[in-house]
């Protein structure tokens, strides 16, 4: 199923409401950690070459695996959080260390890049070990990203830009840009865990062996 059809099936009566709900919750604290670990339940759908969106059973899990993705993305943008944080920093104390503070701040935003770039892989990984340690060895990640280079860029660049978008719609007044944008961001993070599922299927970082509980979760999701 390429990823027009997906599009198609995600707005199927039966499928619609469950990423829904969480994309009404997406830009709630704490709540939302539901909505990152129906991703990585998806996800692992996906790994088993499962049709259908999972439903909403096992909560406690599903709220515990955001947790854990949280985790590996607060890891993955420790250093550019750091040079940022030193940058501005350095800013507050006289002319001098403010030029080196701007340009460490610049130097962070290329370091945001940079380390976002490894984000869908390692959200890969986790969804299909559910073991975030496994989801920051960057050499293997990096490895398999040299794989599926063009396509992985292209799919970054792409999610970027409708995520920009989706920080746009925010701007209408009232709550309606708020829940807009919410729905909006959420389904592009939908898409682009279907995207990068399947491309990371096709590296030699998927895991060939089944690991335990699949079946259920295949079963989950009809």
């Amino acid at each position: 199923m390429d990823i027009v059809a997906f599009i198609r099936f995600t707005f199927n009566s039966r499928y619609v409401a469950r990423w829904i709900y969480g994309g009404l919750i997406m830009y709630i604290p704490v709540v939302n950690f539901f909505s990152l670990g129906y991703l990585a339940k998806a996800s692992r759908i996906l790994m088993i070459g499962s049709i259908g969106l999972p439903t909403w059973e096992d909560k406690m899990a599903v709220w515990i695996n955001g947790v854990k993705l949280l985790f590996v993305f607060i890891l993955y943008e420790a250093v550019p959080f750091f040079l940022f944080s030193s940058g501005f920093f350095l800013t507050t104390l006289g002319s001098l260390p403010a030029f080196f503070g701007s340009i460490v701040i610049k130097f962070s935003y290329l370091a945001l890049f940079v380390f976002s770039f490894f984000i869908p892989f390692a959200f890969s990984v986790f969804a299909e070990r559910m073991d975030f340690r496994e989801a920051l060895e960057f050499e293997k990640i990096l490895n398999g990203i040299k794989e599926v280079f063009l396509p992985y860029l292209g799919g970054y660049f792409g999610t970027l830009i409708a995520l920009y978008i989706c920080k746009l719609i925010i701007n209408i007044p009232y709550l309606i840009g708020f829940l807009l944008s919410s729905l909006c961001t959420y389904y592009v993070f939908l898409l682009a865990t279907y995207y990068f599922t399947h491309l990371f299927k096709r590296t030699s970082l998927a895991d060939a062996r089944m690991i335990e509980g699949q079946s259920a979760d295949s079963a989950q999701s009809s």
